[in-house]
C-alpha cells in the first residue's frame, strides 16, 4: 500500500515539475490568443502548400521546356557548333555532327580545321580570330570534307558568346543552292553561246519597240552594230517595211506591235525591209513572241527570231526565170559587159541592158556585187 501511494506521489510531482517548466518557458495564454495562433499557422501552412505546388509546377515545366530547348537544339535543321578561341569543339547539336559526318561524342574536342577542306582551313582561321577580335556576328562560306571524294558547301554564322571565351557557329548546308547557281551559270553559258553564234537573228525590244538586245546574226542581217540599233525603233532607224506584194506594211501590222497589243506569239511572219545603211531590200520571216512579267497582262518586251529568207526569195524569182534571162544573168555574174551579152546572144545592146534592168527588179538586186553575190549563192560561179 506504501509503495502504491509512493509511486503515485512519484507520478504526481513529475506532472508538477513539467507543468513548472512549461509555465517557464512560456506564459499561459488567453483562449482567444491562442485560437489566432492556430488560425494563422494553419494559413502559413497552406501558403507553404501553395508555394510548394507552384515550385513543383515550375519545376515540370521548366523540365519541359528543357526538353523542348534539347529537341530544338538538338533536331534543328542548321548545325550548331560551339568553338573556344583555338577553334576546338566544345558543343553540337545531333544537325552539326551528321554535316561534319561523324557521332556527336566522336567530334568533342577536336579541332574544327580538322573537318574544313584545305584551300579553306587558312581563312576560316583569320575568320575565327576576327569575330572574337570584333565581338560581332559575322558571316563566311567555306566546304567541309565529308568523305574523301565528298565536300558541301556550308554558310556560317558566327557569333561570340557573353562570356567572350567562346564562339556559336550555324552551319547552313548550301550545296544544292550552289549546285543550282552553278546550273544557272552553265544554263546562262550555254544560251550566250547559243545566242551570239545561231544563223538567226534576236532582237528584243521594249513596249516603245525600241531595240535592248541583238545577237551577231541581227548585227549581220541588217548591217548595223548593236551600238547603232540600241535604244532606237525601226522608225528611228528609218526602215521601210513592205509585205510580199510589194505594197507597204502599216506599223500597227507589223509583228512586234501586234504581239505587243495581243499578247500572242505571231508566227513566221514574212516582210521585206529596206534599210538604208544596206542599201537595198532584205526578206525577212519572223516570230515574234511577247514576254509578261508575273502577274501582268501586257508584255513588257518582245523576242523577235529573224531569218533572212532573201536567198530563198531569190531562188524561186531564179527559178521562174525564162532560159534566155538565166544565160543573160549568168553572162553579167561573170562581169560580161553589154556588148559581150549582145554579141554572144545576138541581140542588140539595148534588148541586153533591158533584160540587165529586168533581171535586178525580178531578183532584187541593185548593184553588180549584189549579182555576183548572189550567183556565188546559188553556185552559179
Amino acid at each position: 500500500m506504501n509503495k502504491h501511494r509512493s509511486a503515485e506521489e512519484l507520478r504526481r510531482q513529475a506532472e508538477e515539475k513539467i507543468l513548472d517548466s512549461k509555465r517557464k518557458i512560456a506564459p499561459p495564454v488567453a483562449p482567444e490568443e491562442l485560437q489566432r495562433l492556430v488560425q494563422e499557422l494553419e494559413v502559413h501552412q497552406i501558403e507553404l502548400e501553395i508555394q510548394n505546388e507552384e515550385l513543383q509546377q515550375a519545376h515540370s515545366e521548366l523540365e519541359r521546356y528543357l526538353g523542348e530547348y534539347t529537341n530544338l537544339y538538338d533536331f534543328a535543321p542548321v548545325g550548331y557548333l560551339t568553338l573556344d578561341q583555338s577553334g576546338f569543339i566544345l558543343r553540337a547539336n545531333l544537325t552539326g555532327a551528321t554535316m561534319l559526318g561523324l557521332e556527336r561524342s566522336k567530334i568533342l574536342n577536336q579541332h574544327f580545321e580538322k573537318f574544313i577542306t584545305a584551300q579553306h582551313r587558312h581563312a576560316f582561321k583569320s575568320f575565327l580570330e576576327k569575330v572574337f577580335f570584333n565581338r560581332a556576328r559575322d558571316t563566311f562560306e567555306i566546304t567541309l570534307q565529308i568523305k574523301e571524294n565528298e565536300s558541301n558547301f556550308v554558310h556560317i554564322e558566327a557569333m561570340v558568346l557573353e562570356d567572350q571565351r567562346e564562339c556559336r557557329i550555324a552551319l547552313m548546308d548550301i550545296t544544292a543552292q550552289k549546285k543550282a547557281e552553278e546550273e544557272l551559270r552553265e544554263s546562262e553559258r550555254q544560251f550566250r553561246t547559243l545566242y551570239e553564234t545561231m544563223t538567226q537573228g534576236v532582237l528584243y525590244q521594249d513596249p516603245d519597240c525600241r531595240i535592248i538586245s541583238a545577237n551577231p546574226a541581227a548585227e549581220k542581217i541588217f548591217g548595223l552594230s548593236f551600238n547603232q540599233m540600241q535604244g532606237r525603233s525601226p522608225k528611228d532607224l528609218q526602215w521601210l517595211i513592205i509585205q510580199e506584194d510589194g505594197s507597204d506594211l502599216p506599223e500597227e501590222a507589223q509583228p512586234y506591235m501586234v504581239a505587243l497589243r495581243t499578247g500572242e506569239v505571231i508566227n513566221n511572219a514574212v516582210m521585206g525591209l529596206y534599210s538604208p545603211q544596206a542599201g537595198r531590200y532584205t526578206w525577212l520571216k519572223i516570230t515574234a513572241v511577247p514576254q509578261f512579267k508575273p502577274g501582268d497582262d501586257k508584255p513588257f518586251q518582245v523576242i523577235l527570231t529573224i531569218e533572212d529568207i532573201s536567198l530563198i526569195k531569190g531562188m524561186i524569182a531564179y527559178n521562174k526565170l525564162t532560159p534566155r534571162e538565166k544565160e543573160v544573168f549568168k553572162l553579167l555574174a561573170k562581169g560580161q559587159g553589154r556588148q559581150l551579152i549582145s554579141d554572144k546572144l545576138r541581140f542588140s545592146p539595148k534588148t541586153a541592158d533591158k533584160h540587165k534592168e529586168n533581171l535586178m527588179n525580178k531578183l532584187e538586186l541593185y548593184s553588180q556585187d549584189d549579182i555576183i553575190k548572189f550567183a556565188r549563192l546559188i553556185n552559179l560561179l
